[in-house]
């Protein structure tokens, strides 16, 4: 399991490699609604775009991309500065994690 680092700005773009996948991560706040969005795209193509960031919830979730899941943990849902002040934190686990996760 890895953590994906957030910085302490409010539109950030970062790439990894998962699965011998390129996937770009684009993270938003909205001040307006007070949370975190969640755009994906594989290989430089859009797969997700605007999914609301919410503490314990599979951000792959339906997807279908066999890279294992991608969650926040943390407190409450992410506010504005949850990430950067370590109140929240976005990790991936992969496939191998997850089964050893799941009973």
């Amino acid at each position: 399991m890895i953590e994906i680092p957030v910085i302490d700005a409010p539109d950030q773009e970062l790439s990894v490699v998962l699965s011998d996948r390129r996937c770009t991560f684009r993270l938003r706040y909205n001040q307006t609604s007070d949370r975190w969005a969640f755009d994906l795209a594989l290989d430089d193509q859009p797969v997700l775009c605007g999914r609301r960031i919410v503490v314990g919830r599979d951000l792959f979730e339906g997807l279908g991309l066999g890279l294992g899941i991608l969650f926040a943990l943390g407190g409450d849902d992410p506010g504005r500065d949850a990430f950067t002040t370590g109140s929240v934190r976005l990790y991936h686990a992969g496939l191998a994690d997850v089964a050893v996760l799941s009973p």
